[in-house]
């Protein structure tokens, strides 16, 4: 798993596509804009948190270092804000939202299919058309 503070660490990936380092540079902007909006080029997510893509290699368990499985090995046990479908280089993906307290939470990208049915049946409650 991908973990993502600042838009250095964006620029100095090399293990992603050239559409998902867009994508990214693009949510990065948006949230840091949001937030210091002059200064968003250095801003640092430690304060509202990571942005996390999932990985080829991933299992389902890189979801419990943020302790959004709770051990569970099928659906999480912490319920996502909300949930956005995004095409990157024509792969299908999620953009989960977790929300962990009023300021902090993790955005992270999935390919769809990647956990499992049991898993994409339950973030699929969340997906905002």
């Amino acid at each position: 798993m991908i973990t993502i503070y600042t838009l250095e660490e964006i620029k100095e990936l090399r293990s992603i596509s050239e559409a998902m380092r867009e994508e990214l540079l693009s949510y990065f902007e948006e949230i840091a804009k949001g937030i210091v909006e002059q200064e968003w080029q250095t801003y640092n997510l430690e304060e509202v948190g990571p942005i996390l893509v999932i990985e080829d290699s991933d299992t389902i368990d890189v979801l419990d270092e943020y302790g959004l499985m709770q051990g569970n090995k099928y659906v999480p046990q912490s319920l996502p804000e909300f949930a956005l479908k995004v095409i990157v280089g024509g792969i299908e993906m999620l953009k989960i939202i977790w929300v962990c307290n009023d300021s902090f939470g993790h955005s992270v990208y999935y390919p769809v299919g990647k956990f499992g049915k049991e898993f994409d049946e339950f973030i699929k409650e969340y997906i905002m058309e």
